[in-house]
């Protein structure tokens, strides 16, 4: 196969001195001859540019300005990837070897939009779970949440939209359903796992806005009956944050 799609790797850092350098090792090590390799850096001042400018001469395009936060960090990658694929892999996450990208797009992707496939998670503690990603069919596949990392999907560039930039942990989740609606959705699944992904992001350290904002979004993108269907589902959310909160004491 002599036609290689060109893949956008798209990386959003913020401070992120400790982590960086492994994602960036991660992207340049790929095996796949065609990657346009972009970071977007939100004003970092801890050395983080220090570790960008040390790679630079692998890296396609990288800015460093401040923005409103990871939703418009990840737009602004948007607005400069030129790849027929996007894919986000956030500062502390990396592939999971050298030859996944081309695993995924040495395969014919005719008529495919969106392609996607399962996860490593590492928690705080270094333990390491295999995480199945859900069959992806529609939006109703996704109605209790994500069920699929962001970071193992690649998106056409024909299916790609902006991000609400107005949500501060659920945009993802809010972006997925929309993107399940368009017409020309039509996705993959690799029964394998594409990346190592760090259990204990934003949505994990604030679980009470986590939740509020999954509501937000729920009773925004299918309607009150289905919300009312749900309650049970929320209820059980609510309990379950607060047994957290009361164990960790």
């Amino acid at each position: 196969m002599t036609n290689y799609p060109k893949v956008s790797i798209i990386t959003v850092v913020y401070n992120g001195i400790e982590f960086l350098e492994e994602t960036i090792k991660s992207v340049i090590a790929q095996t796949y001859p065609n990657i346009e390799y972009i970071i977007v850096d939100g004003g970092s001042k801890d050395g983080t540019l220090d570790i960008i400018k040390k790679y630079e001469a692998h890296i396609s395009k990288w800015i460093s300005e401040p923005d409103k936060g990871i939703y418009d960090a990840m737009n602004k990658g948007i607005d400069l990837a030129t790849g027929d694929w996007q894919n986000f892999l956030n500062a502390g996450d990396s592939f999971v070897d050298n030859n996944v990208l081309e695993k995924i797009f040495t395969t014919n992707l005719e008529n495919i939009t969106l392609v996607y496939g399962d996860i490593i998670a590492i928690r705080e503690n270094g333990q390491k779970l295999n995480v199945n990603a859900i069959e992806l069919k529609d939006d109703n596949s996704i109605k209790k949440g994500m069920k699929v990392c962001h970071q193992a999907i690649f998106y056409n560039k024909n299916i790609m939209i902006k991000y609400d930039d107005k949500l501060r942990l659920k945009s993802e989740w809010k972006h997925l359903i929309e993107i399940t609606r368009k017409e020309n959705f039509s996705p993959k699944k690799f029964n394998f796992p594409i990346v190592y992904y760090s259990v204990g992001g934003l949505g994990a350290q604030q679980l009470k806005l986590n939740q509020k904002e999954y509501r937000d979004v729920f009773l925004k993108m299918y309607g009150i009956s289905a919300y009312i269907t749900y309650m049970p589902f929320f209820a059980y959310m609510t309990l379950r944050r607060i047994l957290k909160k009361i164990l960790k004491k």
